[in-house]
């Protein structure tokens, strides 16, 4: 006589939640993919690391063995552009196990760990090619908002003309900082995390000054960090990457301005420069995310040249639901 038990939800942490997550990531087609996912345990591993070092509640959980996970979820407290109390979370079923309850058995799981860590709200991403939208929309979860890939082809017509501006703003790179001043890094860090207190960066949870560096060593190059400057104060980012899979095509990670100093054009000459940085370096394509709600910053990309692109997995849905 035989039986058949039901694989259990366990915790993971360290190595086995690092290996079991990105092994799920690497298994998933790059279309379907949501922010906070990786493919290699080493940023996943990461990723733990900064949120441990911030104080930061976080839970990973597996279903199945590590090599071979049937399930994972994880989540952790939000920090950026949301209300108070609210989590940020994910729940992943490999293919061949999905309809079977995997996914209810884990949302489940995360519901109770989040509101025991002061969960109010909790938020999930989904792509509206993929199964999670009515998997969402059957646990109670509302649509709540939109990210956009958008894309601006490079050519000498779509380069902007830079206007004089009598402000003291300048524009400079964080290579030319560093030659300035010695805490130059410490200065960009602090700039970046107020920034991204209330500018949408969904995959980056939480900025330390180790995770910055770790950033500068990794994928941002400091003559693509460009910072705008008022008499001597950091005010505004944008941030340039080269993709790593088309030396042509490069992403602005971030565009944002300090609160104090919004309102006087400097979005658009942060973008305006980065533009033509990204031209100077080859490139013949821009691409960005934008949050299709944020109405100005949608006018002045399109203002710019950007547009949307269509293609699978340039379009990500996020839901919510009140706990």
């Amino acid at each position: 006589m035989s039986t058949c038990s039901t694989p259990m939800i366990a915790v993971v942490r360290g190595q086995i939640a690092a290996v079991a997550h990105a092994t799920m990531t690497r298994n998933t087609p790059d279309a379907l993919l949501c922010d906070y996912e990786y493919d290699t345990p080493q940023e996943v591993s990461h990723f733990d690391a900064d949120l441990a070092d911030a104080g930061i509640p976080f839970r990973r959980w597996m279903i199945g063995d590590a090599a071979n996970p049937i399930a994972i979820a994880f989540c952790f407290r939000a920090t950026w552009n949301t209300p108070r109390h609210t989590f940020w979370a994910h729940v992943r079923v490999a293919p061949n196990f999905q309809g079977q309850g995997y996914g209810t058995q884990l949302l489940n799981t995360v519901h109770q760990w989040a509101v025991s860590a002061g969960a109010q709200r909790v938020r999930v991403m989904a792509h509206p090619n993929d199964g999670t939208v009515q998997f969402l929309m059957n646990h109670a979860y509302t649509h709540i908002g939109t990210e956009q890939m958008f894309s601006l082809h490079i050519g000498a017509h779509s380069l902007p003309v830079h206007q004089a501006y009598d402000d003291q703003l300048e524009i400079i790179t964080l290579a030319e900082l560093m030659v300035l001043h010695t805490d130059a890094i410490e200065q960009a860090c602090v700039l970046h995390a107020a920034i991204s207190l209330d500018v949408p960066m969904p995959d980056e949870p939480i900025v330390t000054l180790s995770k910055f560096r770790r950033l500068l060593g990794e994928s941002i190059d400091p003559d693509d960090y460009l910072i705008a400057r008022r008499n001597g104060v950091l005010v505004g980012e944008s941030i340039l990457m080269r993709d790593d899979d088309d030396a042509g095509v490069y992403w602005q990670h971030a565009t944002g301005v300090l609160p104090a100093f919004r309102g006087q054009h400097i979005a658009t000459r942060l973008k305006s420069v980065a533009i033509s940085s990204a031209a100077m370096r080859g490139a013949r394509e821009l691409r960005t995310w934008m949050e299709l709600s944020n109405q100005p910053i949608i006018q002045l990309n399109h203002a710019l040249g950007f547009a949307e692109i269509h293609e699978p997995g340039s379009k990500i849905h996020i839901f919510e639901m009140a706990l």
